[in-house]
């Protein structure tokens, strides 16, 4: 279309440049001659005009027509003969030129197809060779993988700002709630439409996990890094909104020089010891009491028979037997009572030795910084060491340092650390009326404070994971002070520390059971449009819809998507939801997508739909096929759903304008042939997202061999075709 807009003006402007020379020409010829030539020559015009004049515009037809044979037997032609050879070049190798034009261009595509051939040739021999190269490496990487998708517990792996890198399936149950498989790959899925975030490549763990979380272990990482500590893991747990606990370990991977590089998360669903932890508690409350029982009458029946050593036999025989079966009642209270302590200590929450020293300071640090406040800790032992959370304790503490400011408005202002007996006594003691039993209890009961993602525990979860108590305490010697205590059992050995994790070290080359740089990304840049098209995360999409006049009250009744990320499709991170359009679907519309009204029926309306793919989309590149009307379809649902899309768009039907501007036709089943891109399933919404995506893949080099090398580029061409026109 922009080719052909081209030529019509260049044979508008030859045929007027012709106009003014013949006019000219003439002008001059009429100035040559004497007065009764002119007469002569204007009398023979008058007499003969309808002759002058046919033959002009004869002569004026022959031009044009000459001007419209060259166009479409040579101009036309040698333009399609470049864009065909681009893409036999780059994308298509086993594409070949069909070209209708002049004996000397057909015989030049047939030249360049026999070159196709043989570059096809070569380049399966070189792609054979590189392929056997490579297997190893791949059957090497393949193993990686299938260790990594195994493992029990779920790993994640990401850069220094968060972005994830690498995760296994575990990670993904973990962090997500499930999908229920499908018998294939484009089938209809069961998405969480509530969820906040995802697990997927380049996306941010703190859409998550909370940020404060994961940073206060990298600075907890990062301290015993800095003091050379052998066990640099850090812990901490979360609690997910279907109340599931997850304990995360956190692991540091320097590079060469040993600076920071990533971390690694692993998780574990520790839920399950949780509970069992709980019934085991219950469990020794009851043994306790039964043991007290059987102790006492045994000791109570010792007593007598001493008291009255010369008693009758049979009155000692009933002794004996009582004594005899209160012994077999301990044996069999020990043999089915007490057989799983041994677990207790693994069903724990994740707690960590730290020095009660080093708290206290982490405790001013992250809840009063700027505050001045007295430490006391001359009364403790420098050794002495307590089993804890760092993250929750810290934030139980600070919780109950800002409902002091807060109800009674009163700061902290000394921090006190005692360790008489096996107990760890921390003190916070301010000048002021004191805290009664009644709202401590209150307290206890409510969610600590704060951003974290997941359901927030209350003062006294965080109190019992850690075995601890908090009461208010009075010392009698300074009445005008109040303080309240917390009680946290002391750790009485360490011994040698089990399961140490070490650090990580990326070496200086590759190593050598896999071939891919985990770490070497580009960096965000602060303007998306200047990023190259390869660097970018792509959202590639399609609808399917009732009819085709979104003002007109037609609605979408099923979304496809897939990610693109460094260029390749993601075929474990797409959606394929249908829509319950609340409304009847054409017989027309069916024909093209096969969805009736009975398969629409009760699932999910738009409303819940539109948010969770704003979700799926977000930070990434926007691209379909014809996405005008897909975007029109979106925006026509801002008000009813509050979501609006503010993401980059790219259109593969205008992409396809830029690059091959002498073909009219633009439809997505044409570039897939041109491209060498096979579509599985045809108006179906995930079905042609992937087709779209594999075109969009491929016009990258294409697009990078006519100087579109970033989005702003790519957005800019597009602007400039005749399809950026359409509205709808």
């Amino acid at each position: 279309m922009k080719l052909n807009n081209k030529f019509w003006l260049f044979a508008v402007v030859c045929m007027a440049f012709t106009a003014v020379i013949a006019v000219t020409l003439a002008v001059l010829f009429w100035r040559e001659l004497n007065p009764s030539e002119q007469q002569l020559l204007m009398r023979l015009f008058k007499e003969q005009f309808w002759y002058f004049f046919s033959t002009g515009v004869f002569l004026f037809a022959a031009f044009g027509f000459t001007l419209d044979w060259f166009f479409r037997f040579y101009i036309l032609p040698l333009n399609q003969l470049i864009e065909e050879t681009q893409v036999m070049n780059t994308v298509n190798p086993a594409h070949r030129l069909k070209i209708d034009g002049s004996r000397e261009v057909q015989k030049l595509a047939k030249l360049i197809n026999v070159c196709g051939d043989q570059y096809e040739a070569a380049k399966n021999i070189i792609d054979q060779s590189v392929e056997t190269a490579k297997a190893k490496t791949e059957a090497e990487k393949n193993i990686l993988a299938t260790i990594m998708a195994e493992l029990t517990q779920g790993v994640l792996i990401c850069d220094t700002v968060g972005r994830i890198l690498l995760y296994n399936r575990q990670a993904q149950r973990v962090l997500n709630k499930v999908q229920r498989p499908s018998t294939s790959d484009n089938a209809e899925k069961d998405y969480d439409l509530e969820t906040d975030g995802f697990v997927g490549l380049h996306r941010s763990i703190y859409s998550l996990i909370d940020r404060n979380l994961v940073q206060y272990a990298l600075k907890d990482i990062q301290t015993k890094l800095d003091q050379k500590k052998e066990n640099v893991s850090s812990h901490f747990a979360v609690v997910t909104q279907n109340r599931r606990h997850i304990r995360v370990e956190t692991l540091p991977i320097l590079d060469e020089d040993k600076r920071f590089a990533g971390f690694v998360l692993i998780f574990s669903d520790i839920t399950h010891q949780l509970e069992h932890a709980s019934r085991l508690n219950q469990q020794l409350k009851r043994t306790a009491k039964n043991l007290r029982s059987s102790i006492a009458a045994i000791r109570s029946t010792v007593d007598l028979m001493i008291q009255f050593p010369d008693m009758g036999a049979d009155q000692k025989a009933a002794f004996l037997e009582n004594i005899a079966a209160e012994t077999q009642s301990l044996s069999r209270l020990l043999r089915t009572e007490l057989t799983e302590t041994a677990s207790y200590a693994n069903s724990r929450w994740p707690l960590s030795p730290i020095l009660a020293s080093e708290f206290i300071q982490t405790l001013k640090n992250e809840t009063m910084p700027n505050a001045d406040l007295e430490l006391d800790i001359s009364e403790c032992d420098s050794r002495c060491m307590i089993r804890v959370d760092s993250h929750s304790l810290v934030s139980a503490i600070g919780f109950v340092v800002a409902c002091l400011k807060k109800e009674y408005d009163t700061d902290c202002h000394r921090i006190r650390l005692t360790a008489p007996g096996n107990l760890v006594q921390i003190d916070l003691i301010w000048q002021g009326e004191p805290v009664k039993i009644e709202t401590l209890r209150q307290w206890s009961d409510r969610p600590l404070t704060g951003t974290q993602k997941g359901y927030p525990l209350s003062l006294k979860e965080v109190l019992d994971h850690h075995h601890a108590e908090i009461w208010p305490h009075t010392d009698k010697q300074k009445s005008d002070q109040s303080c309240l205590r917390f009680f946290i059992p002391m750790v009485q050995s360490e011994g040698v520390p089990e399961n140490i994790r070490h650090v990580t070290l990326l070496p200086k080359g590759r190593p050598e059971f896999y071939d891919f740089d985990l770490f070497d990304q580009a960096g965000q840049t602060p303007e998306m449009g200047q990023r190259m098209l390869g660097e970018l995360n792509y959202t590639v999409f399609d609808t399917e819809t009732t009819g085709l006049d979104p003002r007109g009250g037609d609605e979408i009744i099923s979304i496809g998507a897939i990610r693109v990320v460094n260029g390749r499709l993601l075929h474990t991170e797409t959606i394929n939801q249908l829509i319950d359009p609340c409304r009847s679907v054409p017989a027309e519309s069916i024909k093209y997508h096969g969805l009736d009204e009975s398969m629409l029926k009760g699932k999910p309306t738009i409303e819940k739909v539109l948010p969770f793919f704003h979700r799926f989309a977000q930070n990434t590149v926007l691209v379909a096929h014809n996405a005008a009307f897909d975007m029109r379809m979106l925006q026509m649902k801002e008000k009813a759903t509050g979501i609006r899309f503010v993401n980059p768009v790219l259109d593969t039907m205008h992409l396809s304008a830029v690059l091959h501007p002498a073909h009219n036709d633009h439809t997505l089943e044409s570039i897939a042939k041109r491209l060498g891109v096979t579509i599985a399933k045809r108006h179906d919404a995930l079905g042609d997202a992937i087709a779209t995506g594999e075109v969009f893949i491929k016009m990258i080099p294409l697009l990078n061999e006519h100087g579109i090398y970033t989005l702003q580029d790519a957005m800019t061409a597009s602007q400039r075709t005749y399809y950026a026109m359409r509205r709808y």
